[in-house]
């Protein structure tokens, strides 16, 4: 091990053991000399503690305004009593535990780190945000980020819903079950960071334009009214001149991963019982699917001809979403994929890919089930199989027989968190 190494080692150990000696100091309330009032609880503290992590704190005890009695009582108004007792815990140890934290919860806990300037704790809850983000709470969290002024927040929130969202069937039948009514700044925000009319943003615009004039008593012939608020016409793409001017976020880049090899098991044969291979598929994060890589056919075996090097390959690719808690039959196709005709070399790798506006988001709460569809003109054709791993960079590989093996190998995909 080199010096480094135990250098880091021993660091690590030595700060673990601070945040437990510093946590049982604030638990046991011990030499407390200041004293927070937050929505009727009480949370005692040390001075010297808060003002060597925080800037804020160390101005509100020593600066050129600092309260001069003994045991100072401060008001806090604008932050829940559970949370701010996860920023002095997070001062004293080090620790927070994201698992235990709703979305909302982290975004007030974000907001606590901006306002005493806690760097760290500024960055690692914008990585929990980002791993919470769901299509059932993305709207909720560009709200609270564009009503709070937050602006770190609003970049995270917009870049997931540009990658997961805009242009996504999927959330578009979503939002169409689970309509959620945003304010008007929020509005603006959107559609400044698109800069352009994709079919979601149109449908949704004018969905809430049509329950703004509702709920402000307004009749459809005042819809103008409520548009032109937002910055633009009903005969044009409305352009929110008030809103900021976010950057549209960078491509993610595309990502191959394989399965590791384990065995080889009998080759899968295309006929008119199984012209069908399925593959289930679980993602930890929202992911583009970009590709796949199959084995291709094994070399046919016929007697008296000239051994072929190459075939053209034909098949249909089906994503479909499996209930929740269900072992039972996928859903109807969510996306489909047609591979018509395409030169393959036999006993090789198979490289199926689309262009990225084809692309499939993968949704983690949800698991897929990747169906491969052969016609009859591929009935006799062989394809290799083999044990391999199922798990493959935070994404699950359930194949339908785990004893039969499988011919995916691996997947191209993009992180869009």
């Amino acid at each position: 091990m080199s010096i480094s190494a135990v250098d880091r080692k021993e660091q690590a150990s030595v700060s673990s053991g601070l945040g437990r000696r510093y946590g049982q100091l604030l638990r046991g309330a011990k030499y407390t000399d200041c004293v927070f009032h937050v929505c009727e609880e009480q949370v005692k503290c040390h001075k010297l503690i808060l003002s060597s992590a925080s800037p804020v704190f160390e101005a509100m005890f020593f600066g050129p305004m600092q309260n001069n009695e003994p045991e100072p009582e401060i008001e806090i108004h604008d932050i829940s009593s559970a949370i701010f007792k996860v920023l002095v815990e997070y001062i004293y140890t080090g620790v927070v535990d994201y698992n235990d934290l709703e979305l909302v919860a982290c975004i007030e806990l974000y907001y606590a780190a901006e306002k005493y300037l806690l760097e760290e704790l500024i960055a690692d809850t914008l990585m929990a945000i980002t791993r919470k983000l769901r299509f059932a709470n993305i709207l909720p969290a560009l709200e609270l980020s564009v009503c709070m002024g937050l602006d770190g927040l609003l970049e995270v929130c917009m870049t997931f819903f540009m990658r997961c969202c805009v242009n996504n069937g999927q959330y578009m039948s979503h939002l169409k079950e689970h309509y959620v009514h945003v304010s008007k700044e929020c509005v603006k925000a959107i559609i400044a960071a698109c800069k352009e009319p994709h079919k979601l943003l149109i449908w949704y615009v004018y969905e809430w334009t049509r329950q703004e004039c509702e709920q402000l008593g307004l009749g459809p012939s005042d819809a103008d009214l409520v548009v032109h608020d937002l910055g633009g016409k009903t005969s044009d793409w409305p352009v929110a001149s008030g809103a900021s001017d976010l950057e549209s976020p960078a491509l993610a880049p595309v990502v191959l991963v394989e399965r590791c090899y384990y065995k080889a098991c009998r080759p899968f044969t295309v006929d008119a019982e199984s012209p069908l291979f399925r593959l289930r598929l679980k993602c930890s994060r929202f992911i583009s699917l970009m590709g796949l890589v199959l084995n291709s056919r094994m070399t046919p075996n016929l007697l008296g001809h000239v051994q072929q090097l190459e075939y053209r390959e034909s098949l249909r690719l089906d994503l479909c979403e499996v209930p929740a808690e269900s072992d039972g039959p996928a859903t109807a196709p969510v996306w489909s994929h047609v591979v018509q005709g395409q030169n393959t070399k036999y006993n090789c790798n198979l490289h199926l890919g689309w262009l990225r506006e084809e692309a499939c988001v993968l949704n983690p709460e949800l698991t897929y089930e990747l169906q491969i569809r052969w016609d009859s003109s591929a009935y006799g054709a062989e394809y290799p199989c083999s044990l391999q791993s199922c798990q493959a960079d935070g994404i699950r590989f359930t194949d339908e027989d785990s004893f039969s093996g499988s011919l995916v190998k691996g997947l191209r995909y993009a992180n869009l968190v």
